[in-house]
């Protein structure tokens, strides 16, 4: 009696494990969803993005339960005609030759789909790539032909991605270029497709640093920030690369709608400073911008010639 009883028990034991790993099994993405939207909500809670959940409340909840990002959202945007307007009269061009170069991005699906192909390995990302106002970096390097260019703040590579296919697109047209890439995380940039590699380089290190040795090997005609978005980092960046921008360089901010850094840099220094801001579609965020500092800008005809 005492093994059968002991048997008894023992697989009692055993079913109950059983219960308890199916159990296990079953909770797993349940608090894995859990995590996810809790780091949503404090995201949303140290971004101050309440006013634009107010504004937009069912796809507030949209955002918060069903899309797979947490930060650096991509979405896109209603406002394109306006971004090329607003590129066309920074580089003093006709309105229909920048929007040309933006529809160039937008309808570039092969490049889409390489994208799209690598962003399908992450289940944290959504599976389309979504340019937002990184279309307006690729027109400003279209139209510019920049040699060098230089990014903060890399993070996925979208926007890397986006620049060198414009990078990729001049060179076919015989201006070459190049793009440094500053981050502090060595895995940033893991969404560039290879073969835009080649004319790549990333940089893991502070941009405190990095920049003002870079400003003393590099002419730098097109600088992107996009790291830290506190007023302080924004602005040590552009007084750390002033002296390697060209008399037509170009200073963008992806940041002017939370700072005023690239506004004051530029009337500092006797540039000329343009503003716009996006328009995201189904998304409850209300949009970013693109802020512009010029010297004298030349023309796509002279820089060809």
């Amino acid at each position: 009696m005492n093994l059968v009883s002991a048997y008894l028990r023992v697989r009692e034991w055993l079913r109950s494990i059983e219960q308890i790993r199916a159990w296990v099994v079953f909770l797993r993405p349940v608090v894995a969803y859990a995590r996810v939207v809790s780091c949503k909500l404090a995201v949303i809670g140290k971004c101050k993005y309440w006013r634009h959940m107010w504004r937009r409340p069912l796809l507030s909840l949209a955002f918060i339960f069903m899309d797979p990002e947490v930060t650096n959202f991509t979405y896109a945007i209603g406002n394109l005609d306006e971004l090329g307007n607003f590129m066309a009269r920074i580089f003093r061009v006709e309105p229909e030759a920048a929007g040309a170069f933006i529809r160039e991005l937008e309808e570039d699906f092969d490049f889409r789909s390489e994208l799209n192909a690598l962003l399908r390995t992450r289940p944290d990302r959504k599976h389309i790539a979504l340019y937002g106002r990184r279309a307006g970096w690729y027109c400003a390097v279209r139209l510019l032909k920049p040699r060098v260019v230089i990014e903060t703040g890399v993070q996925d590579g979208l926007g890397s991605s986006v620049l060198l296919r414009a990078l990729e697109r001049n060179r076919a047209e015989g201006m070459d270029g190049k793009l440094i890439g500053i981050d502090i995380v060595l895995s940033s940039g893991w969404l560039i497709p290879a073969r835009l590699r080649d004319r790549f380089t990333l940089v893991v290190e502070d941009s405190k640093t990095a920049l003002p040795r870079l400003a003393d090997q590099e002419t730098v005609d097109l600088f992107i920030h996009d790291s830290d978005h506190s007023y302080e980092r924004e602005l040590g960046e552009y007084q750390a690369i002033r002296k390697a921008l060209p008399t037509d360089g170009v200073v963008i901010s992806d940041n002017a709608h939370g700072t005023d850094a690239l506004k004051r840099f530029s009337e500092a220094h006797s540039r000329g400073f343009y503003y716009w801001r996006e328009q995201p579609k189904d998304h409850f965020y209300l949009g970013g911008s693109i802020g512009v500092s010029t010297g004298g800008i030349i023309s796509c005809a002279e820089k060809l010639s």
